[in-house]
């Protein structure tokens, strides 16, 4: 994990000769010129076409290709503007990590690392340079058309390819939580990788998901642990399910992560949705979500989707008087999805989490949920 990596890691580099590779790039310099801003946006834009990898600066090569020669560091810099130019400059839009690591030796010189995940949007597109890159033979180089359009197809195709496994995964799910009570409404957080035809994970380290489900414990804290029941392998990859209350996670070996639950209750004659419940689920599943690929080695673009079944004439509630309710809901199904950085889930799950939930309460006739959600010191905080 790049959050772990220190500067004897970098010193490693330069005793073993580690070379220059697809996935792995050295830069002697970087200072905030266009000329070396042209030639990250460059760079970035390759490993994101390619299978992504690391650029370090600071680091003198041997020569093309070669192994680190010095460790002599760049002058500090403004990471926050460095993520911005990427951010701004590249379509779609492409997350990296970014580390600065001190050059003991050399006051005031770091060791710049970005980590550039595979893009899962490809193509991606140098919007300052009006071109597409690749990685390749060491190198950034422009794409030909032909390259361009096979991406192309391939995004399109596996955006396709993503909406009909969700669609099966729930479908084939479906039986484990519903009953006859029509009051009932089946809900289904979903968190997955855009791509979902490559297996991130084997069955050789299947066992090793089947946390503590004691440490599984998230914010906001209830009685109940988050995951229930053993895990167990299943037809997708493994899965803990709750006997009582039909709670159930699955964790697939795609890193798709799919939470199950049914909601509902008779109430003074109303088909009643606790909300509290719903977003409760909804926030420890995207904190499970960045545990999960943090032990995967995962980093890239993950799809947040909440999907709510059999809501039509459900309410929620308005107030702290039992009696207060929302209008009806007047669709049978509640779709909302979000696209997120994987890295960056449990840091953001209270803006993704409010903000999936003010949606969700718009299919209410509400603006938003003033009973879960409210701003302290120009933060979002759950109500307790």
């Amino acid at each position: 994990m790049l959050s772990e990596v220190n500067y004897e890691d970098i010193c490693k580099l330069k005793s073993q000769k580690i070379e220059e590779s697809e996935i792995l790039d050295y830069k002697k310099e970087y200072s905030e010129i266009k000329e070396h801003e042209n030639n990250l946006l460059k760079e970035v834009t390759a490993f994101s076409n390619s299978s992504g990898g690391f650029l370090i600066y600071g680091v003198q090569e041997s020569g093309k290709g070669g192994y680190p020669a010095a460790i002599d560091g760049i002058d500090d810099i403004d990471t926050d503007r460095l993520e911005q130019i990427i951010i701004s400059n590249i379509i779609p839009r492409i997350g990296v990590k970014i580390k600065s690591i001190n050059v003991p030796e050399k006051p005031g010189k770091i060791v710049l690392i970005i980590h550039i995940p595979e893009g899962q949007n490809q193509p991606y597109y140098n919007n300052r340079a009006k071109k597409f890159y690749k990685r390749y033979n060491f190198e950034a180089t422009e794409m030909d058309a032909h390259e361009i359009e096979a991406l192309y197809q391939k995004r399109f195709f596996g955006v396709g390819k993503l909406t009909k496994y969700v669609e099966d995964t729930i479908f084939s799910n479906r039986l484990l939580i519903l009953t006859d009570n029509a009051f009932l409404m089946d809900t289904h957080i979903i968190i997955t990788p855009l791509k979902v035809d490559k297996q991130i994970i084997d069955n050789s380290n299947l066992k090793e998901l089947d946390f503590d489900r004691n440490k599984m414990r998230f914010e906001p804290k209830k009685e109940d642990i988050y995951l229930e029941g053993i895990g167990r392998p299943s037809r997708y990859g493994i899965r803990w399910i709750s006997g009582y209350n039909h709670h159930n996670v699955e964790v697939h070996r795609n890193g798709l992560i799919h939470c199950m639950e049914d909601f509902g209750e008779s109430q003074d004659g109303n088909k009643l949705l606790w909300t509290r419940g719903l977003a409760i689920n909804l926030l420890q599943t995207i904190q499970f979500s960045e545990a999960v690929y943090s032990k995967l080695n995962f980093v890239g673009k993950v799809k947040i989707i909440l999907k709510v079944k059999n809501a039509a004439g459900s309410v929620i509630p308005t107030g702290y008087n039992p009696s207060s309710y929302s209008a009806k809901c007047e669709t049978d199904e509640i779709y909302i999805e979000r696209e997120w950085d994987s890295w960056r889930l449990t840091e953001d799950y209270l803006e993704i989490g409010r903000s999936i939930i003010d949606e969700f309460s718009n299919y209410y006739g509400l603006w938003f949920n003033s009973l879960l959600f409210t701003e302290e010191e120009g933060k979002f905080v759950f109500r307790k």
